[in-house]
């Protein structure tokens, strides 16, 4: 059996069980990477040797177009190919075989993202309350949640109850993109990122009050539209960009604000567990490695704070 045969079969079975998005991921690879590699070798010539070759090779920029892939996308890569080996051994289409995998050292400086620092968040805020509408609105309710975007383009007002002070985030927005498709892309509205993103949400009361201002507070009404028609994250995102530019404020990503909510929020001395849950992630450790970004200042006060006197 090639292992091109083998990903399709092991793909057609797991899509009962996955996500749309991430079946779509997983077809992508398989179809962009995976393929062009291995697809078309047996599938009991492939040894840990030969996987461990591949993966140097997405890493070293051998994808045929020369890009060097992050080194998270090519574990992400290695676990998908695993996976497929792995089944293949429950098939007995190959014997049991355990597969290690090692990754080159990264050439490239990691540096950290870039986040809005106190003075330049509060000119964005300042700039947000001066020109409400709903979508101005949408932004300072990620500064003040930590939302992603996708789950923030799927608020509908019901979402959102004034009376206790909560939102209520259970769905996300987002735009999957298949080449089996026509068109190749489509929007899908479903649960969002993991199970612990399904969560409850705190407002505060300025929050609440400039909802109230906005808010037609139709149920089914999208928040960012405060209409029956949804926005999707590529056109939120484009409106967001060009609000910065306009407000002569520094560019950063839109999720560099979910960064900074998280930043902020352990800065002013929040549990780490309350921010993560906040955030919807399902560790801690999600939140300390990838979302907290100490500020030179307080590193500086840190050093100053075990220096001799």
């Amino acid at each position: 059996m090639l292992f091109r045969n083998l990903a399709e079969e092991w793909i057609s079975e797991k899509k009962n069980y996955i996500k749309e998005s991430t079946y779509a991921l997983y077809l992508y690879e398989i179809e962009s990477y995976l393929c062009p590699r291995i697809g078309q070798m047996e599938v009991a010539d492939i040894g840990g040797e030969l996987l461990q070759s591949t993966v140097l090779g997405w890493q070293c920029g051998e994808c045929g177009d020369g890009h060097v892939l992050k080194k998270s996308t090519v574990q992400n890569l290695a676990a998908l190919t695993k996976q497929i080996m792995a089944y293949a051994m429950r098939k007995g289409y190959i014997k049991h075989t355990q597969v290690i995998i090692h990754y080159a050292p990264q050439s490239q400086i990691q540096r950290p993202r870039k986040i809005l620092n106190d003075r330049e968040q509060v000119r964005l805020i300042e700039a947000l309350l001066s020109d409400l509408t709903p979508e101005t609105f949408g932004i300072l309710l990620c500064i003040n949640s930590g939302l992603r975007i996708g789950e923030l383009c799927a608020l509908t007002w019901s979402d959102l109850d004034l009376g206790e002070r909560i939102l209520h985030v259970t769905k996300t927005i987002q735009r999957i993109y298949r080449r089996d498709t026509t068109p190749k892309s489509y929007i899908t509205i479903t649960s969002p990122k993991t199970e612990t993103s399904i969560r409850d949400i705190p407002l505060s009361d300025k929050i609440c009050a400039l909802a109230a201002e906005i808010a037609d507070l139709e149920p089914h009404h999208y928040i960012l539209s405060n209409s029956e028609r949804y926005m999707e994250p590529r056109t939120f995102r484009k409106h967001y960009e060009c609000f910065l530019r306009t407000h002569s404020i520094p560019h950063v990503n839109f999720h560099s604000l979910r960064h900074a909510f998280a930043t902020r929020c352990i800065e002013n001395g929040a549990d780490y567990k309350v921010v993560s849950e906040i955030l919807g992630h399902s560790t801690i450790n999600t939140t300390l490695n990838m979302y907290v970004h100490p500020q030179m200042a307080d590193k500086r006060k840190c050093v100053e704070a075990v220096c001799w006197k």
